[in-house]
């Protein structure tokens, strides 16, 4: 094992670069909106899912490999992924607090795991006792290195989280029959969608092993060389139509690329090698200048899953997968790290409240695949049934992807900088670092007031407090207590940094202004022209049911007349990340006009009242719209 310097808790180990560095413990959570996402994870989406994964064959599948079933392979080719997920997810969840039932469930798939493996490391159960399809005969669309990555990070988590290293021998066996097999310098061989690339180093980062490292960097340099071509959608669907580090957009599959992403901005952390984080700020200000949309979504194409031409981001054909909101928050957060810049965790909120929130119901057990950000009377959410949301998918990558994604989200809450500690994403919790604690009280995004106290003295040298002033907040309506004394906040690149603030009995109050804003598009966006968003603090709001016609007046927005409201103390596991609003508007008279005419529709007007919820909390079975044509 590492020496100290390598000692993590959470799903990111120590980086040997970057501007800031993971925390070694992770914040603890006994209140709020994070809380209560942990509460229903663990109570109601965990369980369900590990049903799901006995109602729809993947754990049959790996019984099949040890005799128990004769039963015949179900599922996708990754279905042993979702299994891998699952774990990681539910050693998270065990970490924070024992579950019985978690116990059992984690216990005896892993017992299964370790029994399904070869001699020879290698486990996949869509290649192993049959004769149709051979292992290692499909890089492109085989997923086994894919599968492998989900593997390694669940057996990261049970190493940190539990102290479980059953699933990481597992896992370094075989990484072990992978680097035999393709490893050496002269080998071409990668996988047509990346993951392993990421969860190699962090095997690096848990065992010390150069092997896994080593490995990553092979798998990104390869790819580009023509490897994969002549496979379905073409080479740019697996980012292999020029070499990796040479690419300047985001392009193909969404969320294989930014997987590919949070690969290389790993191996950037772990080798510091300034072209990788070249490259990296290339495709991150493509992707958040041309190709994001305003919930944070990623990929306007449905045939490929794909990222489109630049501007091209259609509302109501938005793919905007579940997956891609994940894989996008993962790779936000390594950027901040990298970089150090606010506005890499802007983007990690903005998906987080929106896309990623979702793609989960309320309650925890039904999931969406796409969120689109319109949907007509005609055509039901996302192309599904008129319930919208779905208890289980054929193709399930993205509810266990949530299951892992929310059961970690304490760990991005805060970060070392090496003369103190950035308060990265705001939610209530109780932080350590260089030993001070620092106490943190909030409804946000709900609510902009954040409290906040110190209990000990930090190192000397150790003693800035950064807090993150997120961009949608304005700098004078920003407002910051000490002590009980206003202090005029100082706003550098996103940040104001208190000086001398860890030390006990500081008592900072920061108010961040969370209220109702319009946002407007830019003109190159053909969709959605002559039309405007509305957005309360980072939570981006929708109208809902009887839309057609509807206009509003960007004016009258700050008017908007909060209605419901459930309070961040709420129920728990309920989404509370802001009121129901009510906003005046119009319907137009020209609604029921014919569909082409000589003359100009008859611009009359009735006034009538918009109702706007939070994006995530739409349920589907209704029209839905995000962006409104103005009055």
């Amino acid at each position: 094992m590492p020496d100290d310097r390598w000692i993590s808790r959470g799903p990111l180990g120590q980086t040997r670069h970057g501007a800031r560095r993971p925390l070694a413990a992770p914040p603890a959570i006994a209140r709020g909106q994070v809380h209560a996402w942990h509460q229903r994870n663990r109570q109601v989406t965990l369980p369900h899912g590990m049903a799901m994964l006995e109602e729809y064959g993947n754990l049959d599948n790996l019984r099949r490999l040890t005799g128990e079933t004769d039963a015949d392979f179900r599922g996708m080719l990754f279905a042993d992924s979702d299994i891998y997920k699952t774990l990681e997810a539910a050693a998270w969840e065990m970490g924070r607090e024992a579950d019985a039932g978690l116990r059992a469930f984690f216990d005896r798939t892993v017992d299964l795991i370790e029994r399904a493996q070869q001699e020879d490391g290698y486990l996949d159960s869509a290649y192993l006792g049959r004769d149709d399809r051979l292992p290692w005969s499909d890089f492109a669309q085989g997923h086994e290195l894919y599968c492998l990555g989900h593997l390694i990070q669940a057996a990261v988590a049970a190493h940190r989280a539990i102290a479980d290293d059953r699933l990481l021998g597992v896992a370094e066996r075989f990484v072990a029959h992978v680097v035999d097999r393709i490893g050496s310098d002269d080998a071409v061989e990668y996988c047509g969608h990346p993951l392993v690339e990421a969860a190699l180093v962090e095997l690096h980062r848990t065992t010390g092993a150069e092997a896994p490292l080593r490995l990553a960097e092979a798998f990104v340099r390869r790819r580009g060389a023509g490897f994969l071509r002549g496979v379905t959608f073409g080479a740019a669907y697996y980012q292999d139509e020029q070499p990796a580090l040479q690419a300047t957009t985001m392009r193909g599959h969404a969320v294989r690329a930014l997987y590919l992403n949070q690969g290389i901005t790993d191996l950037y952390l772990e080798t510091g090698d300034p072209a990788m984080l070249d490259t990296m700020r290339t495709q991150w200000d493509d992707l958040v200048e041309r190709r994001m949309y305003v919930t944070g979504g990623t990929g306007a194409r449905h045939e490929d899953e794909a990222f489109g031409e630049a501007f091209e981001l259609p509302p109501d054909r938005a793919y905007a997968e579940t997956c891609a909101g994940v894989a996008l928050f993962g790779w936000a957060w390594r950027m901040y790290l990298a970089t150090g810049a606010a506005s890499c965790l802007d983007v990690a909120e903005t998906a987080l409240y929106n896309v990623v929130a979702a793609g989960i119901s309320a309650h925890g057990d039904s999931f969406t695949y796409v969120n689109p950000l319109q949907v007509r009377d005609e055509r039901p959410y996302g192309g599904a049934a008129p319930d919208a949301r779905r208890r289980w998918f054929s193709c399930a990558c993205c509810p266990p992807n949530l299951m892992r994604t929310f059961a970690t989200l304490e760990h991005h809450l805060a970060a070392e900088r090496t003369d103190g500690l950035d308060i990265a994403l705001y939610a209530s919790a109780t932080v350590q670092a260089h030993g001070a604690t620092v106490e943190i009280d909030t409804a946000y995004p709900a609510d902009g007031l954040i409290r906040i106290r110190v209990h000990g003295d930090a190192e000397d040298g150790c003693r800035r407090l950064a807090l993150r002033v997120p961009g949608w907040a304005t700098g004078e309506s920003v407002t910051l207590r000490r002590n009980g004394v206003d202090i005029a906040p100082r706003i550098e690149d996103g940040w104001i940094v208190v000086d001398d603030a860890l030390l006990d009995g500081t008592a900072l109050e920061l108010r961040l202004p969370v209220q109702t804003t319009v946002i407007h598009p830019n003109p190159r966006i053909d969709a959605v022209r002559g039309t405007v968003a509305v957005r309360r603090g980072p939570v981006v709001y929708c109208a809902v049911g009887d839309v057609d016609g509807l206009t509003i007046d960007p004016a009258s927005v700050a008017a908007a007349k909060s209605t419901t409201a459930e309070s961040a103390q709420g129920r728990e596991g309920r989404i509370a990340l802001g009121p129901r609003l009510e906003l005046a508007g119009h319907r137009d008279a020209a609604a029921s006009a014919p569909l082409y005419s000589s003359s100009a529709p008859d611009p009359a007007s009735t006034p009538a009242t918009v109702e706007l919820r939070p994006f995530a909390e739409f349920d589907g079975g209704a029209a839905m719209r995000v962006w409104l044509p103005t009055a």
